[in-house]
């Protein structure tokens, strides 16, 4: 991600405080904070032409592992073991979740969760 106003490219995600950040997040703009200048400003997590790519819900990482289906907890975890989708870890903030998406190997260099 990388700030709009000093561009900076590490920024981390803000936490939803307000009732305008959970109805931005509803569309999918989600708020961010700059480390740089510490602004907050609301982004996708990920860029749209990547967005049918397997990635993490909460930070955007496309840096997954696939783990065993019995490690992903949740209220519809069952319909993901019973459909056997493959189970995925993010590498950054350690969500476990399934997905039918399939994975993208970013090039080495590249910053996977760059939203620009």
């Amino acid at each position: 991600m990388t700030c709009p106003a000093c561009r900076h490219v590490e920024c981390r995600r803000s936490r939803r405080r307000t009732t305008k950040d959970h109805l931005l997040s509803i569309i999918g703009l989600l708020p961010w904070r700059c480390s740089g200048c510490e602004l907050r400003f609301y982004a996708l997590a990920v860029p749209v032409s990547l967005y049918f790519h397997a990635h993490c819900s909460l930070c955007g990482n496309f840096e997954l592992q696939k783990i065993s289906a019995e490690h992903v907890r949740g209220h519809a975890s069952f319909i993901g073991r019973m459909l056997h989708l493959p189970a995925l870890r993010c590498d950054r903030c350690r969500h476990k979740f399934f997905s039918v998406r399939p994975l993208r190997r970013l090039p080495a260099g590249m910053v996977s969760h760059s939203a620009n």
